[in-house]
């Protein structure tokens, strides 16, 4: 299996572990016949709209991610994120999985990385709103868990290159009704649950990128959702202990 090369890179790759921003990419080419249910659109619009509406939210992200090792074989990783935005310009992430902890702090411009065990850190300049802020993070490779769900609208960002929508239909997930609605996007394809009635909410995305083969699939259950989040203003912000040290990660990345 890959080892992790330096404690730093592992900050990276840790946050890498959420979900990539799969929904981008060129537009689908001639090819590609568009299909796409105006049901399953209501559906995920009902859905994301009061994301696009609150002011701050709060929610839990249990991720399964899928890899392929040495051998071929499909492993499978988890890893947990508490998640609050306070728009337009904070952001803070509580990231736990494969025995480590990371704190992601962005406040108006300025992200940190931090490891609490390790008490290292890395200070990232970007633009002054989440929207910016999260393109800037995918220049340099790194990539922030659910990020189509931060933006200001997560309905258009998810449907800007949508090639195929449909409904699956009412399921039953985990002894609660919810819709299940299916997309496809010319480098991936995509599922959605979602809970309907007076308080939509989504309740599981599963993600297949077929531009990542060795990322077979990954499965985002999201937990504890509130939409009136009021969050202390410290919890966007780095409070750097006496004896933590920075670090050059993203220089180090870019040249691996």
């Amino acid at each position: 299996m890959r080892s992790v090369r330096t404690s730093a890179v592992a900050i990276v790759f840790v946050i890498a572990c959420g979900l990539a921003a799969w929904a981008q990419g060129g537009n689908p080419g001639t090819k590609d016949k568009k299909d796409i249910d105006p049901l399953a659109l209501k559906v995920l619009k009902a859905a994301t709209d009061p994301l696009r509406e609150a002011k701050s939210f709060s929610f839990r992200a249990l991720v399964s991610r899928e890899d392929i090792g040495t051998n071929g074989q499909v492993i499978t990783l988890f890893n947990l994120s508490d998640v609050t935005l306070q728009r337009p310009d904070k952001l803070h992430v509580d990231y736990r999985g494969r025995g480590k902890k990371v704190q992601l702090f962005y406040n108006a411009g300025q992200f940190v990385l931090y490891t609490p065990e390790e008490k290292l850190y890395t200070s990232i300049s970007c633009s002054k709103t989440v929207d910016t802020a999260l393109d800037d993070l995918d220049k340099r490779n790194v990539f922030i868990p659910i990020r189509n769900f931060l933006g200001s609208d997560p309905y258009q960002s998810l449907t800007d290159n949508l090639v195929t929508g449909y409904v699956i239909g009412q399921v039953m997930l985990f002894d609660e009704p919810v819709h299940h609605l299916a997309f496809t996007e010319p480098k991936a394809e995509w599922q959605l649950w979602v809970v309907g009635g007076d308080r939509p909410r989504i309740r599981r995305l599963q993600v297949v990128d077929n531009s990542k083969p060795w990322h077979p699939r990954i499965t985002v259950d999201f937990l504890d959702w509130d939409l009136n989040a009021a969050p202390s203003p410290d919890l966007f912000t780095f409070d750097k202990p006496s004896d933590a040290m920075e670090i050059g990660l993203l220089q180090e990345l870019t040249r691996k």
